[in-house]
């Protein structure tokens, strides 16, 4: 389950910096001034320390803060998935994804087969183990929830990686989908092309296990689109063995961390 992160008052003057269960703090007082200092750290994470510009206005991106959150922030027991100062060279392109991002409302899913519904949902893409020598990718994971009872609708795991030298997107995800979809448990690949902040992934491959009562899926396609640096939008597009294919699910994110 994808941490859910909640507003907490620190004594200490800083704010929680999470990677799944671990947990750092950054100076409340740390600000970014300028709207580009995220790709622009994302490029090349040595301008935090380069960088005139970048050190003057990109503080909170540079986790520049006070002594007592930078002793914190320097415990090496700390993993911090979501320091975009560290994406690898192969995940640059994917940089504008990193974070944890939230819908309180507004998810809406549909399709001939179930009723209209609304759910909230909260996803994170949060970068690689530094120690990992197989192919860069993302840790991805989503947990969504009803809005009437809160009980959890749908969740997945998985990895986003790139083919070098492109903009083709891989995205591998195991899930588990309750009552969210016609589906049950499975695995999925689904691979296609970026443009920008905007990606358009179509299934490639999916199992299920042997006992499943779900119809079967002929496709899938998943587009996420970055609206503003604060504001990412994803679609949900399905086919299945009786219908033609057509959006499943929409929801727009607010990003909720980092900042």
């Amino acid at each position: 389950m994808s941490v859910i992160v909640s507003i907490i008052s620190y004594n200490i003057g800083c704010v929680p910096h999470v990677h799944h269960h671990h947990v750092s703090y950054i100076a409340d007082t740390c600000k970014d001034l300028d709207r580009h200092c995220s790709a622009l750290v994302a490029q090349d994470g040595d301008k935090c320390l380069r960088s005139s510009f970048v050190v003057k206005n990109c503080l909170r991106t540079c986790v520049v803060c006070g002594d007592k959150c930078l002793k914190l922030h320097a415990d090496k027991n700390l993993l911090l998935g979501f320091d975009i100062r560290y994406v690898p060279q192969a995940l640059k392109p994917l940089a504008w994804l990193i974070g944890i991002w939230r819908a309180e409302t507004g998810g809406k899913a549909i399709f001939p087969t179930i009723p209209v519904f609304t759910y909230g949902e909260q996803i994170e893409f949060a970068l690689p183990n530094d120690g990992l020598k197989a192919l860069k990718a993302l840790n991805y994971s989503a947990f969504a929830w009803d809005m009437n009872n809160r009980d959890e609708l749908h969740s997945e795991y998985g990895f986003m990686t790139m083919k070098a030298s492109t903009r083709e997107i891989a995205l591998s995800t195991v899930m588990n989908n309750g009552m969210f979809s016609l589906k049950r448990s499975f695995v999925t690949i689904e691979q296609g092309p970026m443009f920008g902040t905007t990606m358009k992934l179509s299934l490639q491959d999916i199992g299920r296990i042997s006992f499943s009562r779900d119809l079967p899926v002929h496709g899938t396609i998943r587009e996420f689109r970055l609206l503003d640096s604060d504001t990412l939008e994803q679609r949900f597009m399905m086919e299945t063995l009786t219908h033609r294919m057509q959006l499943h699910t929409f929801i727009k994110y607010k990003k909720i961390y980092p900042k």
